[in-house]
């Protein structure tokens, strides 16, 4: 059975017992159940408690923690996004996740922690009723470090999809071909989920004579070319039959099997620098993706994950290059002295490099309360294989020796010749882990409950690599392994505790105000104990402000892979030496350095966020960052005479100071400091008048309680809210034996004293509850929601200002500034200021979503003369996505049925086809910066085809 037809068919399965998950417990105690009963359905033994408003401005599967979202998305405002997953929107989202500090995003659904992103990588934009992203504090709440944002994604209450998706993406200098097939089945019923999702993606090689790329340096050629061994005129001979001195030959087609002076001319030759080198591999990856999730009881759930995915590459690093000494003896040279001969070997294979990784996962999650607290215990195990095969080539000393011996005709065919050993690598990683957090009120204040989050973790990695490398100098291949294995043991404690409180009106005159503190602890078999801590003060003086200030502290262990992967030698890598002022061919070494040092991180962070206007959706957001890092660990940086005069020991060079080799695996710094501010506004608002017709169609529907409608007063997966009655239904409490205590409040419920006859209601009516829904602060209720036959239009613009990036390699050398003229990435220094905007436009199923990026030039200080010195410009890029729901054109669907639910997506990426201009202090542009080096891609076209079912 195909996957389509497998998709198609778990597509037909309904949701099990469904009324039962949407009958789930309110948010308070367990005891008590809230159910929607028809009022003729209501018996005589039920009592009759009166009339109750219940009003509670908490959102249903908000997040844990007093910080309030940065940016808040609701269904509308997402669908500008145009994205057809939460992997892509969360690309899109990329400029608001993106942490001052370094870390990748944290996610949560419905207010809960997730067993993995693979748990909700494919589920489609439309099941999600919300996303709201956090600042990195609340990331605190939930067990995780306070280096990462949290993205939170509130699911519709009832939703069943399948959803199949083609693209294909091309540049528009062709070359490169990808496709990429992706299908998805979600089932959402009250409290249940489960998830499927099947990848395949094909990558098409992209080669260097596809691109203008020029190389220079010795004359190779298919055909060969002669030069004199210590440089000068080959042979008088030679240059009285050609006319001129002659100092570099060119080697003619009837030169094999016997030469003579005529079937040379002037050269050189050197049609051939660029064939058989890729600068997109040949890739192919395969992917299958699941998860379930499911009540265990009334206060418990469990959700399952696994993912297993397959990925191949293969890059051609060239044809192999030869330079042989041809002796005037040897029967196959017409020449009176000694020459050498400079030729490639029509041997690509020799200099390939395949690569094959194998990876699963597996994990689990099992949440629940505990009395008020809430708890959950995680775990899973990791496991990846990965082998790379690279070729090193042809025997140069035995051809040499052929060619010597004259029994080898060194202008002949020399494919069959024998190659070098293979260098090849494996590594196999594997990590199982185990986790438990529980949060709660631990003490009711006089402003509020002191909530705390406990955490305690255990994890087992290990990581084996073996090389089989050929040493040129031993002409035989040397095999080493290396084993590390490291066992985790942590634990961490969060407190938050309000201190003044408007509301209640403790020290009301100050607002709101509330501290924050982190503890944690880790033990690790190979480094001992490391510690951390974080400190902070979330303060709002007024509702439409926020302030938030922390200080964090914390000691970081190099990674397995950082300690541990294989050893690679990559040949023909191009680079600028700064030392001869040329781009030259080099061997880079990578893999894993045992003598990192762990790294101690400090950060202090001033934040502020402003939603100045009631009726509208705009949202400032400033935040000043100050990082200082002692021994930060970081991949080899950009040659410069800098870094070579702190670290010889990392270049290679032979007699005559060519740069051979460069050993590229991680190091140590002694320190880095950066200071930073990024601010930047989010807005939202529809336009377009409502259209009456529509309205009507949508209030009909909405009657029938529609399949993925999503009603606010639902309950997501995993939420404690019951679900399945539309909002302001009416709602019956059956007591049995009296009418019901005031039972303490459960995790997201009214807070204590906050509701009017928590004690006991008053007599005379029906109980009616008006739960939080997509209202309140940061949602719908902000900005007004979008009408039927209204449009929807988002923009965020986000500048970064950089005031300090400096690193100390050692103590006593220089002080490298990234900000003015020192480097440790290919692509210059480090840009002061930078620019993101996003923009995004939704109506009647047409949209359009925009994103652009400036990052200011910089530069590389060479030198000591100006000359020396490298530019780069700065760089604009731009990218536009549009697509169109054929749904939305009723004429049309009407026509041709199958078009429901489809939808057609044209993208452009870098639409101005802006490179990086890399210029010399000559204005030249060495070879190694070339723009279709570095960016090889350039203006890209991508179109994609998608159908969800409901």
């Amino acid at each position: 059975m195909s996957p389509v037809a497998l998709l198609f068919a778990l597509a037909s399965l309904s949701p099990a017992d469904t009324a039962a998950a949407s009958s789930a417990p309110l948010q308070a105690a367990p005891a008590q159940t809230a159910t929607p009963v028809p009022q003729e359905e209501i018996d005589d033994d039920a009592y009759d408690l009166g009339t109750l408003e219940v009003v509670t401005t908490a959102r249903r599967g908000a997040a844990l923690g007093d910080y309030e979202p940065e940016l808040v998305l609701d269904e509308e405002q997402i669908k500008a996004y145009g994205a057809s997953s939460i992997q892509e929107l969360m690309t899109l989202l990329e400029p608001v996740t993106r942490s001052s500090r370094g870390g990748s995003p944290v996610f949560l659904v419905n207010g809960r922690r997730i067993s993995g992103f693979r748990e909700i990588r494919g589920i489609p934009p439309e099941a999600i009723e919300r996303t709201e992203i956090l600042p990195e504090e609340t990331a605190l709440s939930y067990g995780y470090s306070a280096d990462q944002r949290v993205v939170n994604f509130v699911l519709k209450a009832d939703f069943r999809s399948l959803t199949t998706q083609a693209s294909v993406r091309r540049p528009d200098q062709g070359g490169r071909t990808s496709t990429q097939i992706d299908n998805n089945v979600l089932r959402i019923a009250g409290k249940q989920r489960w998830t499927l999702d099947l990848g395949y993606q094909n990558d098409s090689p992209l080669f260097e004579t596809e691109r203008n790329i020029r190389r220079e340096g010795v004359p190779y050629d298919l055909m060969g070319n002669i030069t004199a061994p210590g440089g000068g005129e080959i042979d008088p001979a030679l240059s009285a039959l050609l006319g001129q001195t002659v100092t570099t030959a060119s080697v003619g087609a009837g030169a094999a099997g016997g030469a003579s002076l005529s079937d040379f001319g002037v050269g050189p030759r050197t049609d051939d620098l660029t064939a058989y080198r890729t600068l997109s591999p040949k890739r192919e990856n395969s992917s299958i993706t699941g998860s379930l999730m499911r009540d265990l009881n009334q206060t418990m759930s469990l959700t399952l994950s696994g993912e297993l995915s397959d990925t191949t590459s293969f890059s051609y690093l060239g044809l192999p290059g030869l330079s042989l000494a041809l002796p005037s003896t040897s029967p196959y040279s017409p020449f009176a002295s000694d020459v050498l001969l400079h030729r490639y070997v029509d041997a690509p294979g020799a200099l390939g490099r395949t690569s094959d990784t194998q990876s699963g996962q597996l994990g689990f999650l099992v949440d629940g309360y505990l009395g008020d607290w809430r708890w959950t215990v995680n775990g899973g195990y990791d496991r990846a294989e990965t082998k790379t095969r690279t070729g090193r080539g042809l025997n140069d000393d035995a051809l040499q020796a052929g060619v010597t011996a004259g029994i080898i005709d060194p202008f002949g065919d020399l494919g069959a010749l024998p190659t070098n050993p293979f260098d090849t690598a494996r590594s196999v990683s594997s990590k199982s882990s185990i986790e438990g957090v529980i949060n709660g009120t631990a003490w009711e204040g006089p402003a509020g409950s002191l909530t705390s989050t406990f955490k305690i973790g255990f994890d087992s990695q290990s990581l084996d690599s073996e090389t089989l490398r050929f040493s040129e100098q031993e002409q035989t291949s040397v095999f080493s392994e290396r084993s590390l294995s490291r066992d985790r043991t942590s634990a961490s404690g969060n407190f938050n505790l309000p201190i003044a409180n408007r509301d209640r009106e403790v020290l009301g005159a100050l607002g709101n105000l509330s501290a924050n503190l982190n503890l944690a602890y880790e033990d690790l078999s190979d480094f001992g104990g490391l510690s951390a801590y974080t400190v902070g003060l979330n303060w709002s003086p007024w509702e439409p402000v926020n302030f938030n200030v922390s200080w964090a502290d914390e000691q970081k262990a190099p990674s397995m892979s950082q300690l541990n992967d294989p050893t690679l030698s990559t040949p023909n890598v191009p680079v600028y030496d700064f030392a001869t002022g040329q781009s030259v061919t080099i061997t880079r070494i990578e893999g894993g350095n045992p003598n990192l040092s762990e790294e101690t991180k400090r950060v202090l962070k001033f934040g502020v966020n402003l939603t100045p206007l009631k009726d509208k959706d705009l949202r400032f957001t400033a935040n000043y960052t100050r990082t200082e890092t002692e021994g930060s660990i970081a991949s080899f940086p950009t040659i410069t005479p800098e870094l070579e005069a702190a670290l010889p020991e990392r270049f290679t060079r032979d007699l005559d100071g060519n740069l051979l080799s460069i050993d590229a695996r991680p190091l140590n710094f002694q320190k880095a400091e950066q200071q930073e501010i990024r601010w930047g506004l989010n807005f939202s608002t529809a336009f377009g008048k409502p259209d009456p017709a529509a309205m009507a169609r949508m209030n009909a529907r909405s009657g029938g309680g529609p399949r993925g409608s999503g009603a606010p007063g639902g309950a997501g997966a995993g939420g404690r809210q019951g679900g399945g009655a539309p909002e302001g239904a009416p709602t019956v409490m059956r007591v049995e034996g009296g009418p019901p205590p005031g039972g303490a409040p459960g995790a997201g419920g009214p807070p204590p004293g906050g509701a009017p006859g928590a004690g006991g209601p008053p007599s005379g009516g029906a109980v009616r509850m008006q739960a939080g829904g997509s209202g309140g602060p940061g949602g719908r209720g902000r900005g007004g929601g979008m009408m039927p036959g209204q449009g929807r239009f988002n923009i965020s613009l986000y500048h970064t200002y950089r005031i300090q990036d400096e690193i100390t390699i050692r103590d006593g050398l220089p002080v490298l500034d990234l900000l003015d003229g020192a480097a440790i990435g290919a692509r210059g220094g480090q840009s002061r200021n930078e620019v993101q905007l996003q923009m995004g436009a939704f109506k009647s199923g047409m949209g359009g979503f925009l994103n652009a990026n400036w990052k200011e030039s910089t530069r590389i200080n060479g030198g000591s003369s100006p000359d020396d010195d490298l530019s780069f410009s700065d760089l604009t890029t731009v990218n536009l996505n549009l697509f169109a729901d054929l749904s939305s054109r009723e004429n049309l669907v009407s026509r041709y049925p199958w078009l429901k639910g489809t939808r057609v997506s044209l993208g452009v990426e870098n639409i101005f086809d802006q490179r990086l201009d890399v210029r010399d202090g000559l204005g030249n542009t060495p070879l190694s910066y070339q723009p279709d080096y570095l960016d090889p891609m350039g203006r890209t076209f991508r179109i994609s085809l998608r159908k969800i079912l409901y």
